[in-house]
């Protein structure tokens, strides 16, 4: 009987353990977003998909950071918010997969913060960080034209990327080369970098930063003809200078249409209609009128024309009566 007694509860131990959730080790999709930056306590990082963090102190003594973390400007509330070079900050979130038999548990890195180094100033410590972010899984979000991707470019040749954008890769030695991002022959940015280095573009919309675009060098290979950088983690969004440039036009359009013609008024009445009426003639000069700013700057009167109609109705009916007389 106690034999029966331990098997069961043997077994009821095993299932237990099997009902509890698996933990998987940490994982990261792609990186989105790039940068390093020198921040005050205080300064606020905007980030991709919402995202943004506030510096909230550093400790040059100890190489501590303590960062708050935000999406779509609400507090994410968060355990600990420290991080130094050896052990960065990091923002994740659990997502949790189950299937018939477990349930398993995957934690995913959206923000990284490091600090790189320090400098004591007077108006308080300047802290160099470097920030990663990384796809967010439980957002959709497919607004994207490469998305974690690799390339290669020939050192002399240019890649050509979406949205007439190119990469070109020049002097390129043994352990660096400058890459330069272009868009429609227009030089965007140029560096120098080193394997294991990131390149990243950004631009600001609304406030916000978008990624334009990102790449890590992978590793170099050379020929006895030619030499390529290897690319990896290749992401690429779409520009949105050309929207801007839509809505400005609209914008335009849209106040040309709201000015209206002006409506010519003589300014001089023949001399053989002496007849008019003079009282009406005194009402027209004497009408009330609007002044604004042409694009050009000058002053235009704009006349209100619903008040002058009637006038306008008695001035053509004393022209006729004056004209009726002198025949």
């Amino acid at each position: 009987m106690g034999y029966i007694r331990f098997v069961f509860i043997c077994a009821m131990i095993i299932l237990s353990l099997f009902s509890f959730p698996v933990y998987c080790s940490t994982e990261e999709k792609a990186m989105i977003y790039y940068s390093e930056e020198t921040l005050t306590a205080g300064d606020t990082v905007h980030l991709e998909q919402g995202y943004s963090f506030k510096l909230i102190d550093a400790s040059e003594d100890s190489g501590d950071i303590l960062v708050q973390v935000y999406y779509k400007d609400e507090e994410i509330e968060i355990g600990d918010s420290f991080g130094d070079e050896g052990d960065p900050f990091e923002y994740m979130i659990t997502i949790e997969e189950s299937d018939e038999d477990e349930e398993e548990e995957a934690d995913y890195v959206v923000i990284r913060i490091r600090p790189v180094d320090f400098d004591d100033k007077d108006d308080g410590i300047h802290v160099e960080v470097e920030i990663e972010q990384f796809l967010d899984p439980e957002q959709e979000d497919d607004d994207f034209l490469l998305l974690d991707t690799s390339k290669s470019v020939k050192v002399g040749e240019s890649l050509s990327l979406e949205e007439g954008y190119t990469l070109d890769a020049s002097d390129m030695e043994d352990d660096s080369v400058v890459l330069e991002l272009s868009k429609d022959g227009r030089s965007l940015k140029k560096e120098e970098l080193e394997i294991d280095d990131i390149f990243s573009y950004s631009k600001s919309v609304d406030d916000n930063v978008r990624t334009i675009f990102i790449a890590r060098v992978s590793k170099f290979f050379e020929s006895s003809d030619s030499s390529t950088v290897i690319l990896k983690d290749v992401t690429q969004r779409p520009d949105m200078e050309e929207d801007d440039e839509e809505i400005s036009e609209n914008g335009s359009d849209n106040k040309i249409n709201e000015t209206q013609p002006l409506m010519a008024i003589p300014d001089i009445i023949d001399s053989d209609k002496e007849g008019l009426n003079s009282s009406a003639t005194e009402d027209v000069q004497n009408f009330p009128s609007s002044s604004v700013n042409n694009e050009n700057g000058t002053m235009t009167d704009h006349v209100n024309t619903d008040s002058f109609m009637p006038i306008l109705f008695i001035v053509i009916i004393a022209i006729g009566i004056v004209i009726f007389k002198l025949s």
